[in-house]
């Protein structure tokens, strides 16, 4: 990767991100990221699900710009360009509540640049246009949304030509957080997140959006919501901001044993209560715990276009274009790409 001055005029930070990124992105990995769009039908669900494959692509197909919209940049990326034809780690990527798959193209073709294929799901009645509360509750319809799309992949004649079902990982943000620690066997506990929304409510914007949104713990199918989701052929997993962090069965956690790193967006006191996983780390053996200082939960998000934010305003949404301080968000995501690419590098890539 080049660039236009010294390493040693860059700020500290800067420093270190340039020079993780220019290792990552070694001559070995320099692809393009394709994307298609897949359908799939699992047997919890009652529609097909669609779930965006980015992957290591040649230079063709049609260059076009991925999530742009009225409030979002996009990203560039090869839409349906030829694939490379070598066997590649699989991550699965879930977005956060009334988030969706394109919406984090910033991350996914940036690991499809560096030899990873990524699948990332659009939950029902958990993304933009259909986030539906009393819906979106059913964490474990999104758990079983990650095993039936490995399913779906390693059984497929072309994608799983270029899987290698040794390595399948999974990063997982806000919600998209919770969606992987039960994949990796974590098992939520409904009278502790009871207990906590009670507390919180207001406080905690998850709690509130349920709350609001009808969802009466009364009538939460508790064996479903405690149940045991785990998929043994997740085997290493990444948790950005992870909701409900004190809403689980602590022999559940203590029990994960793959390489997990969890990251939370800011630090200190400006990381969000319910999300906070420092000490989610510390109960699972040989986690990995980072901080992206100067970031707020939205700084996952994708970069939004100048108008975004008076848009936003306009329509009584959260300012999810605002960042923590004077970092910007480009600058915040190379940080947090730099964090998950040396952790998949290590526990994927390289194995």
């Amino acid at each position: 990767m080049f660039y236009p001055f010294p390493l040693s005029l860059l700020s500290p930070i800067a420093a270190l991100v340039a020079m993780g990124l220019s290792l990552i992105a070694a001559p070995a990995f320099s692809f393009e990221a394709g994307t298609k769009w897949i359908s799939i039908t699992s047997p919890h669900r009652s529609e097909p699900e669609r779930v965006l494959i980015t992957y290591p692509a040649k230079a063709d197909g049609d260059a076009y710009t991925l999530g742009a919209d009225q409030l979002w940049t996009g990203v560039p990326a090869r839409r349906n360009a030829t694939p490379i034809a070598e066997k590649f780690p699989l991550v699965i990527l879930s977005h956060g509540s009334g988030g969706n798959a394109a919406g984090l193209g910033w991350l996914s073709t940036e690991l499809a640049r560096n030899g990873f294929i990524v699948a990332a799901p659009n939950h029902i009645h958990s993304t933009s246009g259909d986030s539906i509360p009393v819906e979106s509750f059913k964490f474990w319809e999104r758990a079983q949304d990650i095993s039936a799309l490995i399913d779906a992949l390693t059984t497929d004649p072309a994608w799983s030509a270029l899987i290698d079902p040794a390595r399948i990982g999974g990063i997982g943000f806000s919600l998209g957080g919770t969606t992987m620690m039960l994949s990796a066997g974590g098992r939520t506990s409904l009278q502790a997140l009871e207990d906590y929304c009670a507390k919180a409510r207001e406080d905690d914007a998850g709690c509130s959006w349920f709350l609001h949104g009808g969802v009466d713990f009364s009538k939460v199918d508790r064996q479903a919501f405690e149940g045991d989701y785990k998929d043994p052929r997740l085997s290493a997993m990444v948790a950005v901001d992870p909701g409900f962090t004190t809403a689980y069965q602590q022999d559940s956690i203590a029990a994960i044993a793959m390489p997990t790193l969890f990251v939370n967006l800011g630090e200190g006191d400006a990381i969000m209560p319910g999300v906070r996983a420092a000490e989610l780390s510390r109960q699972i053996e040989g986690a990995n715990y980072a901080t992206i200082p100067g970031a707020v939960h939205f700084s996952f998000l994708g970069i939004c276009n100048p108008g975004g934010p008076e848009l936003l305003k306009r329509y009584g949404e959260d300012p999810v274009c605002n960042d923590g301080g004077d970092i910007q968000r480009d600058d915040l995501h190379k940080q947090i790409f730099f964090k998950i690419a040396v952790f998949l590098r290590r526990t994927l890539l390289e194995r």
